[in-house]
């Protein structure tokens, strides 16, 4: 067993973590809850905050494991803090580190273990927030991201957790001084009493309070509420991809933004309201109902109109608006932590909705949000326990009547709840980065299919793959594709392959470049989803496309909407001026046929000929349609 070295800054480094005066401390819920997310999220039995002492590691918080601590020598957290990145173990009894571990050969039977190192307020690696399995499993990008994010939290909180009782001890400190010199005890006479009382309930930039000065407003408030039978609101507002802000204008700018929001908002607020900070890209509201408004929900709408604003940058404006949840007392909880989760919970699935959405809470929500976390961490093994299928839906050509291809669909069974839609798990995986494995495995179901209808000597279409933004923009997809093609032996212009408006746009000259390569090895390139995005025919002149599809929203409006069916004719009569060929999704009256027709569009995708099949069911299509062709 390979034994941790010591750091070359160890004394330093104790000293930092016995100032966070953590060791030994009681269990603390703000900590718990990290590391019971952890594990749900990741969907393992362990789940640590692990503080690395001179002889031990002591756990400051844990789930799945009985021990408080355990000897720094067999401690992987120990080999953890000796790295300046995360420390990811795949499989420990093949690690010449671990194989002979005593945590790995007996009890807790240590296979997987990844671990984010804590640094404490002067940059010391104290130790980390840790998940550990029992079998062998490998770890995403996405995943491991999500794991620095949680690590972040905990870091947060131990930073709280040390000035505030910095804070305690100066004042105690400084009244015993007082005292002393027979001055009398004034805790708020003192400036710098005074001073370190601001700083551990107020945020630095904005000077608005913190989140735990708002639940100590929000309590306040209950008892009012209580006391006198009148409402309140609770809002929890989140910016809207302030991440772009972030990396368009740059941090600096990105911070007077804050501040003006916190200005503007404040202005409107009445007495009694409070305004507080309580993330990067996150505010609080806490909104009285008085005699004059007597729902507080109306004056969140009059703030919102002036919050919500457009912000210059480099060739325009971009909007910055906010997705907002709420949560009324004293119906949506009975006390501060509940009602401000459900704010909480209520953002959440506002933001999922689009940008700008006000959602009021309701039980419903968190029912929802514990299932969304669930299929989260179930999503994770999915793919290992063969629970995801591809299916296969026919296009057809609008001329002709014939087969003119299939798009790859994945689907999700799954043993508890059924086939899961793919509009709920897609995003899903598409935050968490599963995305990218998944659309690996989904091209490759692809190809390899395709093959074997070749092998059976069946007369085979073209199959469509969409390829996700991840999968696009951030892995070598040309090289994959050339493998793929290669080992199947399938030729190049039987793939594919699909693009949404917005992947393209997300990186322009990275997205020609991908195009044109994928292009050159004879696949078809297509846009997806045209017309829910914001590229403009004279945008798509840049790409080297072959087909373009039109948005099922606008096929299904056709029967009924002469605007409609007039943007798809425009639409049509563009693309085919491009030389690209035209696909309309969704069709399923005949109504909508006999107009796409009129459109001179080129190829239906619609349950009007056919609903998603199976494999097997696509090669008696290919059959029967042989059959009918050559009738």
């Amino acid at each position: 067993m390979q034994r941790p070295r010591i750091p070359t800054d160890e004394a330093q480094r104790l000293a930092a973590l016995h100032a966070t005066r953590l060791l030994g401390s009681a269990p603390e819920e703000s900590f718990d809850r990290i590391t019971r997310t952890a594990a749900r999220l990741f969907d393992v039995p362990i789940a640590l905050i692990s503080l690395v002492d001179r002889d031990r590691q002591w756990f400051k918080s844990r789930v799945g494991l009985d021990a408080c601590e355990t000897s720094r020598e067999i401690s992987f957290c120990a080999h953890a803090i000796l790295r300046d990145e995360p420390m990811v173990v795949p499989d420990a009894a093949r690690d010449a580190r671990f194989v002979d571990n005593p945590a790995v050969t007996g009890d807790p039977h240590v296979r997987f273990y990844a671990g984010v190192q804590l640094y404490s307020l002067d940059r010391m690696k104290i130790g980390t927030l840790c998940v550990v399995d029992r079998r062998p499993r490998e770890l995403d990008p996405g995943d491991l991201d999500a794991l620095r994010d949680l690590a972040h939290t905990v870091e947060q909180l131990m930073y709280s957790r040390q000035l505030a009782l910095a804070a305690q001890s100066l004042s105690a400190d400084l009244r015993e001084e007082r005292a002393r010199h027979g001055a009398p005890d004034s805790p708020v006479g003192s400036p710098l009493t005074g001073e370190l009382e601001w700083l551990v309930s107020h945020d630095v930039l904005t000077g608005l309070p913190n989140r735990q000065e708002m639940l100590r407003a929000i309590a306040a408030s209950i008892a009012r509420c209580r006391e006198h039978g009148r409402p309140a609101l609770v809002a929890c507002l989140n910016i809207d991809r302030f991440k772009r802000f972030n990396e368009l204008l740059g941090h600096r700018v990105a911070d007077d933004i804050l501040v003006n929001i916190a200005r503007s908002v404040q202005a409107l607020l009445r007495e009694g309201d409070l305004l507080a900070r309580s993330g990067s890209d996150e505010f609080l509201i806490l909104l009285h109902a008085r005699s004059d408004h007597p729902e507080p929900e109306r004056a969140l709408e009059r703030i919102m109109a002036v919050a919500n604003r457009a912000i210059p940058a480099p060739g325009g404006e971009i909007a910055l608006t906010f997705s907002i949840g709420t949560a009324l007392m004293p119906g949506d909880g009975i006390d501060a932590d509940a009602l401000l989760n459900n704010a909480v919970t209520a953002m959440r699935y506002a933001k999922k909705q689009g940008r700008g959405e006000i959602q009021p809470y309701s039980a419903s929500l968190r029912t929802e949000s514990s299932r969304r976390l669930t299929l989260e961490s179930h999503l994770r093994r999915a793919l290992a326990q063969d629970e995801l299928f591809v299916e296969y839906q026919p296009k057809v050509d609008l001329r002709s009547g014939r087969l003119a291809g299939f798009e790859a669909l994945v689907r999700w069974r799954h043993p508890e709840f059924g086939v899961i839609p793919p509009d709920e798990f897609i995003p899903i995986a598409e935050e968490t980065g599963l995305i990218i494995p998944i659309s690996d495995w989904v091209l490759r179901t692809a190809v390899v299919q395709l093959g074997a209808w070749r092998a059976a000597g069946l007369d085979v279409v073209p199959v469509a793959v969409n390829l996700s933004a991840r999968q696009f923009l951030q892995s070598d997809v040309v090289a994959s594709v050339t493998a793929l093609l290669e080992e199947s032996g399938v030729p190049p212009e039987l793939l594919e392959l699909e693009l949404t408006e917005s992947v393209s746009m997300a990186d322009p000259e990275r997205s020609v470049v991908v195009m044109r390569g994928l292009g050159e090895l004879g696949v078809t390139m297509s846009i997806d989803d045209f017309g829910t995005g914001y590229s403009s025919f004279g945008y798509l002149k840049r790409l080297p496309l072959d087909k373009l599809k039109i948005d099922k929203s606008f096929v299904q409006d056709m029967g009924h909407s002469a605007e409609s069916a007039a943007i798809v004719q425009a639409i049509v009569a563009m693309a085919h001026r491009l030389r690209l060929a035209v696909i309309a999704e969704g069709g399923e009256t005949a109504e909508q046929v006999a107009a796409l027709r009129k459109a001179d569009c080129d190829q239906l995708q619609g349950y009007y000929y056919s609903k998603p099949l199976s494999a097997a069911a696509c090669t008696e299509f290919i059959r029967a349609n042989a059959q009918a062709s050559a009738a």
